[in-house]
């Protein structure tokens, strides 16, 4: 992990609990696992803020820096990933998980 990338897990749990009280009040205790959308919901959610840090942070210019002896230019650049990932490139992978666990869900075979 590099960077802030992690924080996609955060953003994820960042939707759980206001979903799962939400869902809770208004459907029962024990819908939100019961029920097939909250969950990839939730992961659905947690896409968008992953992308759109991802992209601000990664998309930053990188700073140069020019070695004195051999007047050659270096780049640093801070990456932001979550196993060698780009974090804005983990909120693609969120979309397509939660709709794999949606999918799942409602009884889909992937056979």
């Amino acid at each position: 992990m590099e960077g802030l990338g992690f924080s996609d897990y955060w953003f994820i749990f960042l939707f759980v609990l206001p979903i799962e009280l939400l869902v809770e009040h208004f459907y029962g205790e024990g819908q939100y696992k019961a029920l097939s959308w909250p969950i990839p919901l939730a992961i659905l959610l947690g896409a968008i803020p992953t992308t759109l840090v991802g992209m601000m942070l990664n998309n930053k210019p990188a700073r140069v820096l020019i070695d004195p002896e051999t007047n050659e230019k270096v780049e640093l650049k801070r990456e932001h990933s979550l196993f060698w990932i780009p974090m804005q490139y983990w909120g693609v992978i969120l979309v397509v998980l939660s709709v794999l666990i949606y999918l799942r869900n409602i009884g889909f075979s992937f056979n």
